[in-house]
């Protein structure tokens, strides 16, 4: 019994490393950029998808290869979806100034 918790706790650190370099290397690319709300979120992700694999039958050797990759690919993705859905919007800083020059009258 004693083992199998240990396993498990060594199984979880490691899907938790492999969901935490994803947002490391984006926070590192964009200098801090990355969002800390976002960290929880990947991490979650990641476990979420680490322990799916599992549980959908894959209990060999590629099945815990495979939940590592998962592991790091979820908060990639989701990191991503997250940087294309934000790059449209425009930032907010000049926003009440543009308004206040469209108001004037000419």
């Amino acid at each position: 019994m004693l083992f199998t918790v240990i396993f498990l706790g060594f199984l979880l650190a490691g899907w938790l490393v492999c969901a935490f370099v994803p947002w490391l290397a984006v926070s590192v690319a964009t200098r801090g950029n990355a969002g800390l709300v976002n960290l929880p979120l990947c991490l979650f992700a990641g476990v979420v998808c680490a322990v799916a694999v599992p549980l959908l039958g894959m209990t060999n050797a590629t099945g815990l290869w495979l939940s590592f990759g998962l592991a790091a690919l979820a908060p990639a993705l989701l990191l991503a979806a997250r940087r294309f859905s934000v790059a449209g919007v425009p930032s907010s800083h000049g926003h009440s100034q543009q308004a206040a020059e469209d108001v004037r009258p000419k």
